[in-house]
């Protein structure tokens, strides 16, 4: 049976080489040994676009492995643009998210639908604070969910 992978990471990040070889090795290791086939990444900062960008090389390899962009609202951007997002990415999915979030929350239950929805999660947390910090916190009280922090490995 397939299986499904999410990331969580902060906004800013440097050593952008380091972190991009260390997600395609990880990346490559899910899909081979994991039988990982489908990827949700999120569209909010340096790590998800990183993700993005290090599954997008692996699918050149494995062409059978999906990335799909995971939303909590359809942006301007997404819509004015969306010839070149669905040129990067299978899908645009839309969370779940009840109907009255509030938008200062959004993004955060968005990362906890994935979490909900994934059976590993790849994170690039170093400190205790911020969206990406809580998201894992989040997933760390999940027992369904296999969690890598690049950051700490």
């Amino acid at each position: 049976m397939s299986k499904r992978c999410c990331f969580a990471g902060h906004s800013k990040i440097y050593h952008t080489d380091e972190i991009y070889d260390n997600l395609v090795n990880l990346i490559e290791k899910l899909i081979t040994e994991e039988n990982v086939w489908e990827f949700w990444v999120g569209n909010y900062g340096n790590f998800d676009g990183l993700s993005a960008k290090a599954v997008r090389c692996l699918k050149e390899k494995h062409l059978d492995i999906q990335i799909n962009l995971v939303i909590p609202y359809l942006t301007s951007d997404i819509n004015e643009y969306k010839e070149l997002y669905y040129k990067k990415y299978d899908h645009i999915l839309m969370a779940d998210l009840p109907e009255k979030t509030p938008k200062k929350f959004q993004i955060l239950k968005c990362n906890e639908y994935m979490v909900n929805n994934s059976d590993f999660i790849i994170c690039y947390v170093q400190h205790s604070w911020g969206g990406a910090s809580k998201t894992l916190e989040y997933a760390q009280k999940k027992k369904h969910i296999k969690i890598f922090n690049i950051a700490q490995d």
